[in-house]
């Protein structure tokens, strides 16, 4: 076991050592030996892999990576730099160009255990405007064209949950039109909600753009009915694409703090198994851990190893005067909208922005999904700053000495890409319990 997975048990001996002054009774990640096959591991193969979430948990489970791939320099750079990967396991590039080629030139005839994917999903995200049309939101089938070359035992797909509501409509020559139509509507209303943001912030009407931005939908709503005849269900097509292939369809929303996790985010969980397998797949039990937003900040050395002076990722924002004024005037749990009404004229902002550093954490709750914007995450507990990136990833289960790559929105984007550690651990030990049972 390397480095990186004996840091992240002594970060789980050290909450306990915690806990157990607190008397609070909790139930740890569950622990797993590895002995039995340490000379046959299982292998795992991950697209969209970014700052290295699932890949800790499942390497931590004992699995063996054979190729990563995602198109940001700096989430490769993130795994290099923290020895997750060897410079012979990745691939840089969008998915779209993966071939099987490609993948042979990387891992010639290496069975693939699991693949892994957390394919893109802003596009399915109800944060911010959902298009239907964006090219974003047909990565899945390249992630399935995958499962094709490379024939996993099982194939696993982490995405928000919203992709279970997502509609999607077929790309043909009948729809060609409406798909650039609708697009070009798209992004004009982006562009304009931009701007009403900008007016709104400063207290300038913008009820011109609101006309505009409301006529812009129903012209994108008549376009949809135009092609009703041609849209589906994402996940009914995602389970039709797994069946044909051979493999039975599982899914679930699992929530992060019920497997050890330090954040109540949720994520839907599908996992698809190879029928030569010929057993059920079972997902892992939830755990009475009930650890907090406290219990994750409690494991941080701020004198030592995460000290800002010597941890670049623990260095906190250089937020400006009125903005510091702000957050103090925002109670533990409370956001901007909680308050709105109570804050000095000059420091008002839109109750719109109730998210992100407008929020303030609850010390003794989950912390919420982490959310970046503006390059920053939401507000600390008791200090008046936003939490640091390196507060957030060991919110999300990171070693305290993992090192991001990058600018501070792109370490910031990383972790808050980043399926939580503990989650993907106790999913890579329910397969690898099917996989060595089979």
């Amino acid at each position: 076991m390397d480095n990186n997975y004996i840091k992240l048990d002594n970060m789980e001996h050290k909450l306990k050592k915690h806990i157990i002054k607190t008397k609070k009774p909790v139930q740890l990640i569950i622990e797993d030996n590895n002995e039995i096959y340490e000379n046959n591991p299982l292998t795992i193969v991950e697209t969209f892999v970014g700052a290295g979430g699932a890949h800790l948990g499942f390497k931590k489970a004992g699995f063996k990576s054979l190729l990563v791939n995602d198109i940001d320099k700096d989430t490769i750079d993130t795994l290099l730099k923290n020895e997750v990967i060897n410079d012979k396991e990745y691939l840089l590039c969008p998915i779209e160009d993966i071939t099987e080629e490609v993948i042979k030139t990387k891992i010639g005839n290496k069975k693939v255990d699991v693949l892994f994917g957390g394919i893109v999903c802003k596009g399915f995200s109800l944060a911010g405007v959902r298009n239907p049309f964006d090219p974003r939101n047909y990565l899945y089938k390249h992630q399935l064209r995958l499962v094709n070359i490379l024939k996993p035992k099982i194939s696993v797909i982490e995405n928000v949950t919203a992709i279970k509501n997502m509609i999607l409509y077929v790309n043909c020559e009948e729809t060609q039109q409406t798909f650039e139509d609708y697009t070009k509507l798209s992004d004009e209303n982006k562009l304009l909600n931009g701007i009403k943001s900008s007016k709104r912030k400063n207290g300038e009407n913008y009820s011109d753009l609101n006309l505009t931005i409301n006529n812009n939908k129903k012209k994108m709503d008549e376009l949809l009915k135009g092609i009703c005849k041609y849209k589906y269900c994402v996940l009914d097509d995602i389970k039709k694409l797994y069946q044909e292939m051979g493999y039975t369809f599982y899914e679930k929303i699992l929530q992060t703090d019920k497997y050890g996790g330090y954040t109540n985010r949720k994520r839907i969980i599908m996992v698809a198994v190879s029928n030569d397998i010929g057993k059920n797949y079972v997902y892992p039990n939830e755990q009475e851990t009930n650890y907090t937003l406290n219990d994750a900040l409690n494991l941080i050395d701020y004198e030592g190893i995460n000290n800002p002076l010597n941890d670049e990722d623990n260095k906190p924002m250089n937020h400006n005067k009125k903005t510091i004024d702000r957050f103090k005037l925002i109670p533990e749990g409370n956001n901007i909208a909680d308050v709105i009404d109570e804050l000095p004229d000059e420091l008002k902002i839109s109750a719109f922005y109730s998210r992100g550093n407008t929020q303030r954490l609850n010390r003794n709750l989950p912390a919420p999904t982490l959310v970046p914007g503006h390059s920053n995450f939401p507000i600390h507990p008791w200090e008046h700053r936003s939490i640091t990136v390196r507060e957030a990833a060991t919110i999300t289960g990171f070693p305290l000495d993992y090192k991001l790559c990058g600018s501070h929105t792109s370490r910031c984007v990383q972790i808050g890409n980043a399926v939580p550690v503990q989650l993907s651990y106790n999913i890579a030990l329910s397969i690898k319990k099917l996989l060595l049972d089979e």
